[in-house]
């Protein structure tokens, strides 16, 4: 995880270890979680029958397909939103900057 912990110094080394674990198992069960949505998603779509244990040539197509899809509609969410959040942390250190300067005239 990419969370910076120097931005909590002023939490005991413990509490930033206990955090940065609650992050990482987020992370873990975000990914699961996206993960086991991705299969259900393809599998209701792609699968024609269960009579075979093997895909058919169309339902392999199908599950390639929907995989790429919902992986390039994944990355570019997380694209979007990391775009998002760094210009909110741009919007939010120039209005502390604004701030501070208005309470140092």
């Amino acid at each position: 995880m990419n969370f910076p912990l120097d931005s909590v110094t002023d939490l005991p080394d413990e509490h930033k270890m206990a955090l940065a674990a609650t992050l990482e198992h987020m992370q873990v069960r975000d990914s699961l979680k996206m993960y086991n949505n991705l299969v259900e998603r393809c599998f209701k779509e792609c699968t024609e029958d269960m009579r075979s244990k093997v895909l058919s040539g169309s339902e392999e197509k199908c599950t390639t397909r929907c995989v790429e899809k919902y992986m390039n509609v994944t990355t570019r969410v997380g694209m979007r939103f990391s775009e998002f959040f760094g210009e909110m942390e741009k919007a939010a250190a120039e209005q502390m900057a604004a701030m501070a300067a208005a309470q140092g005239k």
